[in-house]
């Protein structure tokens, strides 16, 4: 029972107004209120939905008000409500129940909505469920997590809480630029030869034939919605093992473990002497923001003719993501380009093309204190294309094709941080067969089409890497990216090169293919979630330190920051 001394309408009237500040705030006191018997869980819904709708009408009016006021207009409309305007056109239902999850793109679409004169009950609709759907879920979430940790650990129960509110008020800071509403500036176009390679495969990969080439519908989901149940996962380990960055010594002896900001290049230089050969030779160049772009120019050149390096090379950052950033510099004007749209004081990484079509992703694991770990999981990696049928232009492809369709805009040129392809290569029409490559990268962000190729993990395989991590300082748990010549040749071992290695925080990639279901895709994640935090509990046993919170914060921050500031990729 509720205490009736209690003053429950200034209660309920504090979480209405709240809703306004910060709704996952006002959702998350309220829980508190109901875990505390301070608050009937009946009034603290009604208080939720009737801020959080008063609010969503409020942001519809203005918007609806700018229509006829001209100085509102201006005022309001902006890049972010432009792009909201053309979501909300392309499907409203859609728009409107995604941003409820997304910090910083509710007011602009909802203003949009009002703009162009979106049917009041239409929107009302729209949103009532939506928001309902997610209070409702988020609620229950605080509330069996309070009835969990109070009972149990007391006073640090709030503690918790006090942190998970933190979280969500610094969410919209830290996350990352890529979750954030973007302008989708249109960039110079950039030409890829057409291979003429047969449709039926990549030179040196599995065939194409029996690849499914539809959209997952995990690859439908907004990051933010997909990964939210591993963050909610992430807590409940943290919990179990009693510090929420443990990870970030599952490496010791790379930043954060790895789990993003590392150095590559001070990554692929722990490998030993003695396997260094696998590695794709590479030079590094530091930024001096100093120093004219021509002196670096000159600085670069030395580096590469003292790594033995020539032209074409793979440019990218040395702290790098998803391939943002990367591209490939045919000679010395393209890389003083290069230089000039790079943030200064930044490293640079140059490194060989390598020719071998063959690319995948090999992640490695292995338990401290043990002398031998095993290569768990196998990815081949397709980049983006279509296959000619000597009718069709390559434009009309791409719309054809349902997974090219799909990140059209990738090579239309409409994402601010990739370049499209040349109208001459749209408009060209490929011989049958041909296969026409549409971004020089092969991430999943760009459409790349990945295949789980667990069943050619072979032991000379599994021992060529379990060699290659000891070699490294306390190297347990990570992925290498490869080019290979031939699958044969990499399931003897022989014939390939490592061209990236990432830490704690590279993914298992192959829960990508287009044939793993979202449920086994989750199963996959959860237990490489699981041995990550074991593996760093192991380390903090042998004396290994965990970042806290406010370093992980800050680390995290310019990473971001960096990120977002990199040169559109190829």
């Amino acid at each position: 029972m509720i205490d009736p001394g209690y003053d429950w309408f200034a209660k309920c009237t504090g979480i209405f107004l709240e809703t306004f500040l910060q709704e996952d705030i006002a959702i998350v006191t309220g829980g508190l209120l109901v875990v505390k018997k301070e608050l009937p869980l009946l009034l603290v819904i009604i208080s939720l939905f009737s801020g959080i709708l008063t609010g969503d009408i409020i942001i519809y009016g203005i918007g609806f008000t700018a229509r006829k006021i001209p100085w509102i207009h201006r005022k309001l409309v902006n890049s972010r409500v432009e792009n909201a305007i053309k979501g909300v056109q392309k499907n409203l239902i859609y728009s409107v129940a995604v941003v409820r999850l997304l910090p910083g793109f509710l007011f602009p679409t909802y203003i949009a909505c009002g703009l162009i004169g979106v049917s009041f009950l239409q929107f009302l609709l729209t949103t009532l469920t939506a928001s309902a759907i997610y209070s409702t879920v988020l609620l229950t979430l605080v509330i069996k997590l309070g009835n969990f940790v109070f009972p149990h650990i007391g006073y640090w129960g709030w503690i918790i809480m006090i942190s998970l509110v933190l979280l969500l008020i610094t969410y919209n800071t830290i996350k990352p630029r890529w979750l954030r509403l973007s302008n989708n500036t249109l960039v110079p176009a950039l030409a890829f030869s057409n291979n003429g390679q047969n449709g039926e495969n990549f030179l040196g990969m599995p065939s194409l034939k029996l690849l499914n080439r539809r959209v997952s519908f995990s690859e439908k989901i907004p990051p933010v919605i997909y990964y939210t149940p591993l963050g909610l996962r992430w807590v409940l380990l943290g919990l179990r093992y009693r510090n929420f960055t443990l990870p970030t010594i599952a490496n010791p002896f790379i930043e954060a473990g790895g789990l993003w900001g590392e150095s590559k290049s001070r990554l692929m230089r722990q490998v030993g002497d003695g396997y260094r050969h696998w590695i794709a030779p590479f030079a590094t160049v530091t930024l001096n923001g100093h120093l004219a772009p021509g002196k670096m120019l000159d600085k670069a050149l030395e580096e590469i003719s003292s790594a033995s390096l020539s032209f074409p090379l793979v440019i990218k950052p040395d702290i790098g993501w998803q391939g943002y950033g990367v591209r490939i510099i045919n000679n010395k004007e393209e890389l003083l380009g290069y230089f000039r749209e790079f943030p200064k004081n930044s490293s640079i990484i140059l490194q060989e093309h390598i020719p071998y079509q063959g690319e995948a992703g090999v992640f490695y694991m292995r338990y401290p204190g043990e002398s031998q770990g095993k290569v768990i999981s196998l990815t081949f990696r397709y980049y983006p294309h279509v296959i000619g049928d000597g009718q069709s232009t390559v434009l009309e492809l791409i719309k054809q094709d349902e997974r090219t369709n799909f990140k059209s805009r990738f090579y239309l040129g409409k994402d601010h941080l990739h370049k499209g392809i040349a109208t001459e290569i749209l408009e060209s029409v490929p011989s049958v067969g041909e296969i026409v490559q549409l971004a020089f990268i092969g991430s999943i962000r760009v459409g790349g089409l990945y295949r789980n190729g667990v069943n050619y993990i072979t032991p000379e395989l599994s021992q060529r890497f379990d060699d290659i991590a000891c070699s490294m300082p306390e190297f347990y748990f990570g992925r290498f990216d490869i080019k290979f010549e031939t699958v044969d040749l990499l399931q003897e071992a022989t014939d390939f090169k490592i061209f990236e290695i990432n830490g704690a925080g590279a993914e298992a990639i192959h829960v990508w293919d287009t044939e793993t279901t979202m449920l086994k895709s989750y199963k996959e994640l959860f237990k490489y979630q699981s041995y990550l935090f074991r593996i760093s509990n192991m380390n903090r046993k042998k004396g290994y330190k965990p970042m806290s919170i406010r370093e992980f914060y800050n680390f995290t921050k310019q990473y971001n920051s960096l990120i977002s500031s990199y040169p559109v990729s190829h």
